[in-house]
């Protein structure tokens, strides 16, 4: 049997060559340890230095040649001035351990940490003092130590060998800006450097800088939070900046947007879209990025908030802060059923048109309708309810006012879906039906710029994007660096689009003419949509008869894509090339459609009608920002170099270093939704959980399950429900979780989400009420 002891040698025996002469005495048997560094390196007795500085830094290279570090020791000074100085080797002296006495009860909350000692009483040191030659004579050496040394591979290791730099600490900082941690900066900089001894620094020493970075914000996050926002208001004249505070200096509401963001609102603000259900810093509180869609089709953000509060309060004042800022309000926001922010948008932007996110309804109708009913009744012709209701929405017939229910007509039959489905006393059914004017489709027709969007996915691309590169605990100052990186990825991305769009050239699928003047005219996406119109205007559109109306002409197209639909009817004057069809695309998109360019070519129309080149899809619709525009106000902030480490923290976040606190960072901080954070138990784990426990007995009624306070509940319920007799003819015992789902029903306004029902009459509540 092979033997695996360190006394067999071998191959495997470890081969850790010790540094230095080993020298034992021979009464004693003690082990002195001599460094075996260069002689030209070795102190000597009567070595002179001009200043301390000099004869430590003499020392600490002797003290690296020969595997082992230094320690500053006492000094003697006269007014001012060192007299003596001493230098040790850093494994000089002894730590003391406190014994804890484990038989005494200790307090619970003791936690005491087991970190050993390098101390080993080491003797070695230097000493020098001052001469009467104003130099400094080193007049004692000690050379032995009582300790090995440390080998080459791990002087990197070292305390004093090693730490956090100027380099490290902005390689921490900027890798934070993409919520990339120290852990992970540290191994990117293994990567770079070519090795962990190259990084001068060790993991550890990375998270304790995260740490005391944290520390150094602490209680002055929303002071500082704030001040750089308005700082950027005053070295920016365009850069817009509101909040609102408590009585007691808390943060409730910030509202933010530069130069940029304006412009894009002025160019791209006609639809804008926001939602409120997105929390990315440490305060839970709520963040809020106001999208709409630039000329290339791509998210593009207007503006951010963030909210300490969900209530129609503090949604006004978001509302008249964008007022302020940006001079008016969007033709058409889209927005969840949140009833607060139905409540400011009517109180506050009474001439925008708001809409609902169209995907939320659908979403919910299949829970909420169609799960109820059987199969058989699902299924009607062949073809499925819930089909029969998405071609629904695009029926012109819900524009009559007082429509009884919804109708369609299929292969020569009339199908009710609320009658024919039994659905006529269906409460939320009914309810969403009533707010019709705010979702279907068909009410947005004659609406400008409306079909850009008609759910809030924009929203939720657009928070995911800020997902990427932000965390949900982080600070409001991190996240803040957290933001102007995404803001800066996206505005990189314009660029980008806006060169390719220079610079390349689109492939024509046509000779028609105003195909070549439209990829001149809109940027590269835009006209891959303009060019299958074109494409299907030519080979799937026909003009079938034409009648003359005053100065118009009227044309009736045929789209053979659309069999089942009855003529597209297209009126154009041709003085001035007015024109309009009656699906509306121009309308609800800015772009003509391929009914529009079949006429055009029939007419043999050279001119790319200029009353109908919207400037928001245009290639110069704005203009790109400068690179360096987000860091004007940042360079700005500190201009003589940091002389301590607070100095030093502030530069790397932005800040200036905070004495008092006068705003506050909201704690314990709820909204619609939340939940307790407790992890859901299961029916059996209940069960095993309360088998040992006695149950709470009420005094008034002697049934368990309550108390005497809300014993009025389970009675009113049991009253209702109609009391159970068993046969000795006592009444049985209602449990709480029984009485519980009788008193709260199972209401439209049961749901969450179904934040409209349970709010008719538009009036603003709090998370208790919500919940």
């Amino acid at each position: 049997m092979a033997s695996n002891t360190l006394a067999d040698g071998g191959d495997d025996a470890p081969n850790y060559q010790l540094r230095g002469v080993e020298q034992v005495s021979p009464n004693t048997g003690t082990k002195r340890y001599i460094p075996d560094s260069p002689s030209s390196l070795t102190p000597a007795e009567g070595m002179l230095f001009d200043i301390v500085d000099d004869a430590y830094n003499f020392y600490k290279t002797y003290a690296e040649a020969g595997g082992w570090t230094v320690r500053k020791g006492a000094q003697h000074e006269n007014r001012g001035i060192v007299i003596n100085k001493y230098f040790f080797c850093s494994k000089e002296g002894q730590k003391d351990f406190r014994p804890v006495d484990t038989l005494v009860e200790q307090p619970s909350d003791r936690w005491v940490r087991r970190v050993p000692s390098k101390r080993t009483r080491c003797q070695a040191a230097i000493r020098i003092k001052l001469t009467d030659a104003k130099k400094y004579l080193l007049y004692h050496f000690i050379e032995a130590h009582n300790h090995d040394f440390v080998h080459e591979e791990d002087l990197h290791l070292l305390k004093e060998n090693r730490g956090i730099n100027r380099a490290h600490e902005e390689m921490i900082n900027k890798m934070s800006h993409l919520n990339i941690g120290p852990v992970r900066a540290f191994n990117i900089m293994k990567e770079v450097y070519g090795g962990f001894d190259k990084v001068g620094a060790t993991k550890v020493d990375f998270k304790n800088f995260k740490k005391e970075l944290n520390l150094f914000i602490g209680e002055f996050d929303a002071e500082m939070f704030v001040k750089r926002l308005m700082r950027k208001k005053e070295f920016l004249p365009k850069f817009s900046c509101e909040y609102e505070t408590t009585d007691e200096g808390v943060l409730k509401c910030i509202f933010w947007a530069d130069e940029d963001m304006k412009r894009n609102y002025y160019m791209f603000g006609d639809v804008i879209s926001f939602d409120a259900t997105y929390k990315r810093n440490k305060y839970n509180m709520m963040f809020l990025p106001f999208t709409g869609i630039d000329n290339h089709n791509r998210n593009v953000t207007l503006g951010a908030a963030i909210l300490g509060s969900e209530t129609a309060e503090t949604y006004s004042w978001l509302l008249r802060a964008i007022k302020n800022a940006y001079g008016y309000a969007p033709l058409v926001i889209v927005t969840d059923q949140d009833p607060a922010m139905k409540r400011a948008i009517a109180d506050v932007w009474p001439e925008s048109r708001h809409r609902l996110c169209m995907w939320h309804i659908m979403d919910k109708l299949t829970t909420k309708v169609w799960s109820g009913l059987p199969y058989v009744q699902i299924q009607i012709l062949g073809k499925d309810c819930l089909q029969l209701f998405g071609l629904i929405l695009y029926c012109p017939k819900l524009l009559r006012s007082g429509l009884p229910y919804v109708q369609i007509q299929i292969l020569g039959k009339e199908i009710s879906i609320i009658h024919d489905f039994g659905l006529t006393d269906h409460e939320w059914l009914t309810y969403i039906y009533g707010l019709r004017e705010s979702w279907i489709l068909a009410y947005y027709r004659e609406e400008e710029m409306s079909g850009l969007m008609r759910t809030s996915s924009r929203s939720e691309s657009e928070n995911h994007f800020f997902g990427k590169i932000s965390n949900p605990k982080c600070m409001l100052v991190e996240f803040l660096s957290h933001f102007d990186t995404a803001i800066e990825a996206q505005r990189h991305e314009h660029r980008k689009n806006d060169h390719d769009t220079r610079c390349t050239n689109p492939g024509e699928w046509s000779d028609f003419v105003l195909e070549k003047q439209a990829a001149q005219i809109y940027t590269r996406t835009l006209f891959l949509d303009v060019q299958l119109e074109i494409q299907h205007a030519i080979h799937r559109c026909t003009s079938v008869r034409l009648d003359h109306v005053g100065d118009f002409i009227k044309f009736f197209i045929k789209d053979l894509d659309q069999p089942c639909s009855s003529f597209f009817e297209v009126m154009i004057r041709e003085e001035d090339v007015t024109v309009k069809c009656i699906c509306n695309r121009f309308e609800q998109f800015g772009l003509l459609c391929s009914h529009i360019f079949c006429v055009l070519r029939i007419l043999d129309i050279r001119e790319f009608p200029k009353q109908y080149i919207l400037r928001r899809w245009t290639r110069e619709a704005v203009p790109n920002s400068s690179p360096l525009f987000m860091s004007v106000a940042d360079e700005a902030q500190i201009n003589a170099p940091p002389k301590t480490r607070r100095n030093r923290f502030a530069e790397l976040l932005g800040v200036a270093p905070e004495s008092t606190a006068t705003i506050r960072v909201p704690v314990g901080t709820r909204f619609k939704g939340c939940d307790s954070h407790k992890r859901l138990k299961s029916q059996k784990e209940r069960a095993i959980s309360q088998s040992g426990s006695k149950r709470r007995q009420c005094s008034l009624c002697k049934k368990y399950g309550h108390n005497r306070v809300t014993c009025w509940k389970y009675t009113v319920a049991g009253a209702e429900a109609g009391a159970s007799w068993n046969a000795g003819g006592n009444e049985d015992t209602i449990h709480e979780r029984d009485a519980a789902m009788v008193v709260e029903g199972d209401g439209p306004g049961s749901n969450d989400d179904d934040v409209f029902y349970t709010s008719g009459n538009d009036a603003d509540m709090d998370d208790e009420d919500m919940a």
